[in-house]
C-alpha cells in the first residue's frame, strides 16, 4: 500500500488534503471456517528464510474460486512434531479483517514454474469473507488463472483489443527508470482508477510523488508548511510517473496464469512492542515480464504461459526501518536487500525441505539474474 505512514494498526493514506485511515487487523474475526488452497514460496536471505503467502483461494464452484491478496503477513510459525509438520499464517486482507491459515506438509499439492508451491489449506476468517476477496478466477490443468485489469487511453484500447497482444514496456515499476534485460506488461486488481488515490496505488501520482515513512516515526501533522524534507532520514519522497485519471478511462480485462506473474518485493517492519510483520509492496501492482521489445498475446481474454515469460529468482524485501530499506522495493536497483527463491524441482516439499536443511545457508550457493537498468 502506499501510504505516508506504514503502520500495521494506524496507517494513513494519502496527503494532508485528502488523508483517510486505515487499519490492517482490526476486524480480527477468525470464527468461521473454510476449504481453501495457498500459492505461496520460500525465499531465502543470508540469515532468514520466509514462507511468502502469494494468494489464497477459496473455491465457489469445482474450479472457479474467489481469491485474496495479502497484504501484510507475520512470521512464519512452523512446528515438527509425532504427527507431522504444520503451519501457522496469519495474513491481513481487505477491510481491515485478518486470516488464520494452518496447513501441513501433508497438503502439498504441486509445485509451479514460478517457483511457488500449491498447498490445500484450512481459512478461519469472518462469516462474509468473501466481501473481502480481491477478485475472482478459475483453475485450468490446476494453474490459478486471476482476472485482473490493465487501464489505459480508449484509443490504446481499441489498438490492443485489435491486435491481441501488448507490447511489453521498458520502464519499471515507478515508471521513472529504463529495464535493459527485462521488459513488463502492467496489470492491477482495481477494476478501474477514478480518484488520485487509485492513481497511487499503482505507482502513479498526478504531482509525481508518493511518501513512506519509516517504523517508528510520527509525522507531526500539526505543521501546516508540509515540508517533508526536514525529514530526509525518515519520510521517503519517491519518484514515480506523473500521470492523470482521464488517461486511465480504458479498461481491459483479463484471466491471466499466476505462474508468469512476477514475484512481489516485501517490506520487512519492525514496529517497537509489537511483532515483526511483512509488507507487500504496492500490492495493486501485477506484472508479467518478457523478452525486451516482445509482446505478451491474448485470446478471447486469457493471457496464458509462452515462451518469451521471464521470472525472476529473487525477490527484493526492504528493512522499513530506514529510508534505504524502504526505496528498496520500489527502485529495484538497490539490491543488498535481496531474497533468493528456493528452486523447486517437480517432487520438491518446501515444508520438508525446511526442516531438512535448519541453518545452513541457503543463498550464497543460489546464483540469480538480477535485473538491470539504463544508467
Amino acid at each position: 500500500m502506499n501510504h505516508i505512514f506504514n503502520k500495521r494498526f494506524n496507517r494513513y493514506e494519502g496527503d494532508l488534503e485528502n488523508m483517510y485511515l486505515s487499519i490492517y487487523g482490526h476486524q480480527f474475526d477468525i470464527s468461521c471456517k473454510f476449504n481453501a488452497y495457498i500459492k505461496c514460496r520460500l525465499v531465502h536471505s543470508i540469515d532468514d528464510s520466509v514462507i511468502e503467502p502469494d494468494q489464497i483461494f477459496v473455491m465457489t464452484s469445482d474450479k472457479g474460486f474467489v481469491w485474496f491478496q495479502p497484504f501484510t503477513f507475520f512470521a512464519n510459525l512452523l512446528v515438527k512434531d509425532d504427527t507431522g509438520i504444520h503451519v501457522l499464517l496469519f495474513v491481513d486482507i481487505s477491510g481491515g479483517h485478518t486470516m488464520k491459515i494452518v496447513f501441513d506438509s501433508t497438503d502439498w499439492v504441486m509445485n509451479y514454474l514460478d517457483n511457488s508451491s500449491l498447498f490445500k489449506c484450512i481459512v478461519y476468517g469472518p462469516s462474509g469473507l468473501m466481501e473481502y476477496s480481491t477478485g475472482i478466477g478459475y483453475f485450468e490443468n490446476d494453474i490459478p488463472y486471476l482476472k485482473l485489469y490493465h487501464h489505459t487511453k480508449n484509443e490504446v484500447k481499441d489498438l490492443i483489443l485489435g491486435s491481441n497482444k501488448m507490447l511489453a514496456s521498458f520502464w519499471n515499476i515507478q515508471g521513472t527508470k529504463k529495464m535493459k534485460n527485462i521488459h513488463y506488461c502492467y496489470f492491477t486488481s482495481l477494476d478501474k482508477i477514478l480518484k488520485p488515490m487509485d492513481l497511487n496505488q499503482i505507482a502513479m501520482a498526478s504531482d509525481g510523488i508518493i511518501r513512506f515513512c519509516v517504523d517508528n516515526f510520527d509525522l507531526p501533522f500539526v505543521s501546516e508548511e508540509k515540508d517533508y524534507s526536514k525529514y530526509p532520514d525518515k519520510i521517503l519522497e519517491l519518484k514515480v510517473y506523473r500521470e492523470s485519471t482521464v488517461n486511465r478511462i480504458g479498461t481491459l480485462e483479463f484471466f491471466i496464469d499466476s505462474t508468469i506473474l512476477s514475484p512481489r518485493h516485501l517490506w520487512k517492519h519492525m514496529p517497537q512492542n509489537q511483532l515483526c510483520y511483512y509488507e507487500i509492496c504496492m500490492p495493486y501492482i501485477y506484472r508479467i515480464g518478457v523478452k525486451p521489445g516482445e509482446f505478451i498475446k491474448f485470446g478471447n481474454g486469457v493471457i496464458k504461459r509462452t515462451a518469451n515469460v521471464m521470472v525472476m529468482d529473487y525477490q527484493i524485501i526492504g528493512l522499513a526501518t530506514n529510508v534505504d530499506g524502504l526505496m528498496a522495493p520500489n527502485d529495484e536497483e538497490n539490491t543488498t536487500f535481496i531474497f533468493k527463491m528456493e528452486l523447486l524441482d517437480k517432487n520438491m516439499n518446501i515444508i520438508d525441505f525446511w526442516f531438512n536443511n535448519t541453518n545452513t545457508d541457503q543463498f550464497s550457493n543460489k546464483n540469480v539474474i538480477l535485473q538491470e537498468f539504463d544508467r
